[in-house]
């Protein structure tokens, strides 16, 4: 059945509030929190999500998801993975934040993340690479290579803004 749209809107406003919270208090921050994050009561999370573990899962989808949804009509392939960049940086505070709750989730029961962050790569890297703003002799595989030294910065205040500079390089690098 499907939902009502203040339902969606909702359940949307959840995911973006508990996004936020996780990202800057850790997974243990309260529900209720997350809730007057959220504009919407308690019960109303519960409706949506009936555990922290649903929550988290489908926080990390939802983050996930958004990888993939950049504009590729929107200036050139150069822009989009300055934007998709810059959302891989929220994703990864968002996972950081989550990762002893994501590892305690049964199997399948949140997307796998390299196919998704490959697939949004590639299409970003192909719309450079036609448009001219991409360098051509790369693929996403090496790009995630490289993007994987988020996971090696030690947590702490000036964890987003030594993210921030690091995708700066390798968009510098990926630039023509």
């Amino acid at each position: 059945m499907p939902q009502r749209a203040d339902a969606r809107a909702n359940r949307s406003a959840l995911l973006a509030g508990a996004a936020r919270l996780f990202a800057d208090q850790g997974p243990d921050v309260a529900l209720d929190a997350v809730a007057r994050e959220a504009g919407v009561s308690i019960a109303t999370l519960y409706r949506h999500f009936p555990s922290r573990e649903a929550l988290v899962a489908e926080t990390y989808a939802a983050e996930l998801a958004a990888l993939g949804e950049i504009d590729l009509s929107d200036g050139t392939g150069a822009d989009a993975l300055a934007r998709g960049l810059a959302r891989f940086v929220e994703y990864a505070r968002t996972k950081r934040a989550l990762g002893d709750l994501l590892r305690a989730l049964p199997e399948g029961s949140h997307p796998p993340a390299r196919e998704a962050l490959l697939a949004a790569l590639e299409r970003i890297l192909e719309a450079g690479a036609r448009d001219g703003s991409l360098r051509t002799d790369r693929d996403a595989r090496d790009v995630l290579a490289l993007l994987a030294g988020l996971w090696t910065l030690p947590p702490g205040p000036d964890w987003t803004e030594r993210a921030e500079r690091l995708t700066a390089f390798v968009l510098d690098g990926l630039r023509t």
